[in-house]
Parts: structure tokens; C-alpha cells; sequence
């Protein structure tokens, strides 16, 4: 089950990492915004569930952004929970006036505002769809429903309360073609692409109708498996291109949100950046299957994401280890490790954690499974000498951060 989204905007960092922890803590996930202009394109960009708005924003104030929010139709719906420390009646009156849906005032019960969230999650949002019954069908007119696109971990789609699993409905050839779509962040690829890649000694006539075919085929089980589903919104052909549209792909969102984080990051904004991590990690159930299924460009997207992967859990390590978060950021070290055990610099930084933990055991054990993994790799003792030199004796004297 996919975790509901919150997107916290709130300029406040104190306040924004309570209210980051208590969510996370209730199983959502959440991503923050620190001001009104920068969170309405981000609303666009990675829809949530319910908004949490402060009413004191720098710039436009957490009025102005629940009318913007209510003046679009496409956002119209999403429930939003005002969170201020204006105790007036006028306040209250004016927030709930101009569309928001909960009221709550600083200080606040982290308990409680839990429960108001979640309330507000049950009366439902545009992109949660109530169950169809056996009766339903898809209405042209309604609202297109997003189709989510489950990549790592397992290979999945999901619209409302029906799924597909690949392994399950797709034939290889379906797995292939859809491991080619979801392999380019673009979502699409040229016909004479898959062509080549399927029917390579076909002539052009030939390949054509052998792709009319493939794609007939895949749009037929979707149609079938995902009932009520027209799925030639969603796998769309124009211009010589197959394009996935109305989607979104967890591999893509991490990809996005990884970067996100990093430019925070780069900026000194350390709390937007450690929630921005933490969303996109929160995604990461496994390396990208769709790797698996015999496209090229695929197993080059599965290699370039565990690469990111590793790179950026060295900031986000040193973000958790700059609050003491030790056990969370040793646990995400030890995580990344599993792609490449010789990456030095996470082995470096996971012998630090230990230290900073004053677990001389376990900062042992992880140079002897460094060693061992350097001797797996056909590292020759002088090599293995050479890589074990040097290692830290304690935390950084300046900090987690001042490497970063």
C-alpha cells in the first residue's frame, strides 16, 4: 500500500521537524515546502494528500495560498489543515472562510494533529478513488486517475483498488516494452526504437505490424486486469512515439527528489533537505526491477539509480548524524553498502558512526567485512593495506556537515 503524501508548508524549521516526525512516525510521507510560492508548483509536481499550511508564510501568506489552491480545479479538492499561531476567532474565521478544511493553533498535540490528518485523508482527496463496484465504469468525463508505477522493490501498477503485477500478467515481450518506457525519465520512446529492439532483421512493414501488435496485446491485459481501465490514455502513441502519460513512476519520483535534496543541500537549507531525502528514500523498496527484463536502457537506468543511491546516503547520513540520528543513518550506510561493500567513503563514514556510538565492536567488524569484501574483489594485500590506511578515530571535530 502506498504511503499517503503530506506536504507540510511551513517556514518554521523547529516547527516543520515535529511535524515531520510525528507524521513520518503516523506512517505518511511527507515533504515540506518553506514558503507559498515555492510549494504550489510543488503541489503540481508531486500531488499530496492533505496539506498542512502555516498562516504566517514569508511572501504570500498561508491565506493566499488556500484560495490559489481552491481557485484551481485540479487542486480544489485536496483537504488542507491550517496550523498557526493566530488564536483570534477573526483568524479562525477567515481560514476556514477561504477553503481550508481544519483549523489547528500552535502549540500543538502532535497526537492530536495526527488524528486530524487523518481524518481529513478518510473524506478523500482527487487522487484517491473510492472503491468501484462490479457496476462501474469509466465515465470519459471524470477526472483522469493517476496511474502509480511500482519499480522498486517490485514491478506493479496500481490505479484506486486494483493492481497488476508484471510477473504475473505481462509475457516477457510486455515486460520488455514496459521496461523500455519506464527506463528513460521521459516516459516515452521512438517506435523504431522498440523496432530495432525487438524485430531487428524485420523489414520496416513487418516490425510496424509486429509492434501494433505487441502494443494491441499490453493494452488488452491492462484493459482487462485493471477493470474499469482505458488504457489508451495512459500507453498513448503520437508522433512516432509511445508515451506513458497520467503516471507517476516511484523511480522517476526518487530520481527527481534525490536531485531536489542535493540543491538544498548545496543551498545550506538543511531541514527541507533532510525531508527531502527522507521522501525520496521512503520510496526506495529495492533496486529497479525492471533492470531484470532484457532492456538495455533499463539495466542502465537499474545502474545509474543504485548509483545514486549510494552517493546521496553519504549527505543524508551526514544530515541524521549532524541531529545524533547515529542508528538511523547507520542503518541507511549499511543499506547502501549492499550495492558495492568496496565503496570507501561509506565504509569510512559507517566506521565513523560507530565511533561517535562508542561501538568499538562494531567499527571491528566493519573493517573486517571491508577486508573481506576488497579480498573478494581479487584486492591484493599491499591494495587492501593501502584502503584500510588512514581510517577515522573519531567524529569530525567540525562536524558531520563539514565534508558535505
Amino acid at each position: 500500500m502506498d504511503k499517503p503524501h503530506v506536504l507540510i508548508i511551513e517556514d518554521d524549521a523547529s516547527v516543520c521537524e515535529l511535524l515531520f516526525a510525528c507524521l513520518t512516525k503516523a506512517g505518511y510521507r511527507v515533504s515540506a515546502s518553506q514558503s507559498g510560492e515555492a510549494a504550489l508548483p510543488q503541489i503540481e509536481e508531486d500531488p499530496p494528500e492533505v496539506v498542512v499550511l502555516d498562516l504566517t508564510l514569508p511572501g504570500m501568506n498561508g491565506l493566499d495560498v488556500c484560495r490559489a489552491i481552491r481557485r484551481d480545479p485540479w487542486m480544489a479538492k485536496i483537504p488542507v489543515l491550517m496550523l498557526t499561531g493566530k488564536t483570534e476567532e477573526d483568524d479562525i474565521v477567515a481560514g476556514l472562510e477561504v477553503g481550508a478544511d481544519d483549523y489547528m493553533t500552535k502549540p500543538f498535540s502532535p497526537k492530536l494533529l495526527t488524528a486530524r490528518v487523518k481524518a481529513l485523508l478518510r473524506r478523500g482527496s482527487p487522487h484517491q478513488n473510492p472503491t468501484h463496484s462490479t457496476e462501474t465504469s469509466v465515465d470519459p468525463d471524470s477526472p483522469m486517475e493517476t496511474l502509480m508505477v511500482k519499480t522498486l522493490g517490485k514491478c506493479e501498477l496500481r490505479i484506486a483498488d486494483r493492481s497488476l503485477s508484471w510477473t504475473e500478467e505481462f509475457s516477457p515481450a510486455q515486460r520488455q516494452l514496459m521496461s523500455m518506457l519506464v527506463g528513460t525519465l521521459t516516459g516515452k520512446i521512438s517506435q523504431e526504437e522498440v523496432q530495432v529492439a525487438f524485430w531487428p532483421e524485420s523489414s520496416t512493414a513487418r516490425a510496424r505490424s509486429s509492434f501494433d501488435s505487441l502494443l494491441s496485446r499490453v493494452r488488452r491485459t491492462l484493459d482487462q486486469v485493471l477493470d474499469p481501465f482505458d488504457s489508451k490514455k495512459y500507453l498513448v502513441v503520437k508522433r512516432g512515439y509511445l508515451c506513458l502519460e497520467n503516471v507517476r513512476i516511484d523511480a522517476h519520483e526518487f530520481h527527481r527528489l534525490i536531485r531536489k535534496g542535493t540543491q538544498q543541500l548545496a543551498a545550506r537549507e538543511l531541514w527541507p533537505a533532510e525531508i527531502t531525502f527522507s521522501s525520496a528514500y521512503s520510496l526506495w523498496q529495492g533496486t529497479f526491477l525492471p533492470g531484470d527484463f532484457g532492456s538495455d536502457a533499463a539495466i542502465f537506468f537499474q545502474d545509474e539509480l543504485e548509483h545514486i543511491f549510494m552517493e546521496s546516503s553519504l549527505p543524508f547520513a551526514r544530515l541524521m548524524a549532524e541531529g545524533k540520528r547515529y542508528q538511523q543513518a547507520s542503518k541507511l550506510l549499511r543499506d547502501a553498502l549492499r550495492y558495492n561493500p568496496t565503496n570507501d567513503a561509506l565504509v569510512r563514514l559507517l566506521y565513523q558512526m560507530c565511533l561517535a556510538q562508542d561501538s568499538l565492536g562494531q567499527a571491528s567488524q566493519i573493517l573486517k567485512q571491508y577486508r573481506e569484501a576488497l579480498a573478494k574483489e581479487h584486492f591484493n594485500e599491499q591494495e587492501i593495506q593501502e584502503a584500510l590506511r588512514d581510517f577515522p578515530k573519531e567524529k569530525p571535530v567540525q562536524g558531520w556537515l563539514a565534508d558535505s
